[in-house]
């Protein structure tokens, strides 16, 4: 166990409840008595004795909440000695009565007893699936098996620096497989990755990176009639090339992230603007729908600039095969930059 976790996890307390009216000499300060009680795994909770008065015998009687009795043993302590006395516990929380008996180096003997709880919980997994992270509207969630007591994220920008980190800490701690989300802020560029943290009640801790993906597919552009926007038989082997790469993307880049396909359309100056934005909608999403039909079961958005971003720049009512053209990103958000100046973007 790391060792900042087994200092989260040791919970040192003094939890006297009642001594023994004819102890006079002893106390439980004495015994150095702490606890760790909130252990993971294999990892055994135990009552820890760091006494500070010789010890001959020590002998603690544990009983749980359904009665059954553990007996531990200890003896010979030196002073300033440190002791650990592991006991049986399940997984889960139990309530235990600790009856301790101490003979000290001395000869006198005292009595106490005391309540406390003890926790085991597993080896902390993360579910995260790919609809739990939306960056378009900036949430996340995920869960995990054992109590949780905080969830925390960290987003780093393509320039390295931290542009927002946030944490929620859960008094008490939220029950196994509760949703634990959390919204960021707006940030001021690209994101390069988010590093989500979840802990659980025993200090330990598991982390997801999550990667913004975007990708723009390269293509064939197709020929559509004059002034049309069904997309030609002839221009099938074009897509199916498209599809091809589209499959190896996906399959290539199968991230936690659900990805979708965005289409957007473009045309030449040749036309009044409104018309040529609108017959790039419509061929947009022509090709959208021709995904969709070949078996594409991602989300698919299209939209349409018509000649408002020119691939290579020409005067009004000029003919050109090369801003004739459509884009295909595959992304897990909405994609922006040069050739989307808008949000517009459709769902098939």
């Amino acid at each position: 166990m790391p060792a900042a976790h087994l200092l989260a996890a040791l919970l040192v307390a003094f939890a006297l409840l009642s001594a023994s009216p004819t102890a006079t000499a002893g106390s439980p300060a004495d015994l150095g008595l702490g606890f760790k009680t909130v252990v993971q795994g294999k990892d055994a909770p135990a009552l820890v004795i760091k006494n500070t008065r010789d010890i001959k015998k020590l002998v603690v009687v544990l009983t749980d909440r359904g009665g059954r009795k553990q007996t531990l043993r200890a003896q010979s302590l030196g002073a300033g000695s440190t002791k650990n006395l592991t006991f049986r516990h399940g997984e889960g929380t139990s309530r235990y009565n600790a009856a301790l008996e101490v003979v000290w180096g001395d000869g006198e003997a005292d009595t106490f007893t005391m309540d406390f709880d003890a926790t085991r919980v597993g080896k902390l997994v993360m579910d995260i699936k790919s609809e739990d992270v939306d960056i378009d509207q900036r949430t996340v969630k995920a869960r995990v098996n054992n109590p949780a007591a905080s969830v925390e994220l960290t987003i780093v920008g393509e320039s390295g620096a931290e542009l927002w980190s946030g944490r929620e800490s859960f008094d008490p701690p939220a029950s196994p497989g509760t949703d634990l989300a959390l919204a960021w802020d707006e940030v001021p560029e690209k994101i390069l990755y988010m590093q989500l943290k979840i802990h659980d009640i025993a200090g330990y801790w598991v982390g997801m990176k999550i990667t913004p993906f975007s990708i723009e597919i390269p293509h064939d552009e197709l020929v559509f009639d004059f002034g049309a926007a069904k997309v030609r038989p002839d221009q099938a082997p074009k897509l199916e090339a498209t599809w091809d790469k589209i499959q190896e993307a996906l399959h290539k880049h199968g991230t936690l992230l659900q990805l979708k396909l965005f289409i957007a359309g473009f045309t030449d100056t040749v036309g009044d603007k409104a018309s040529n934005r609108a017959l790039s909608m419509a061929r947009a999403h022509s090709i959208a729908g021709w995904f969709r039909k070949r078996g594409l079961k991602i989300p698919i958005y299209y939209t349409g600039f018509g000649e408002e971003v020119l691939a290579k720049p020409t005067p009004d009512e000029t003919e050109e095969e090369a801003n004739r053209r459509a884009i295909y990103i595959l992304s897990s958000h909405t994609p922006v930059g040069h050739d989307v100046p808008r949000n517009e973007w459709k769902p098939l």
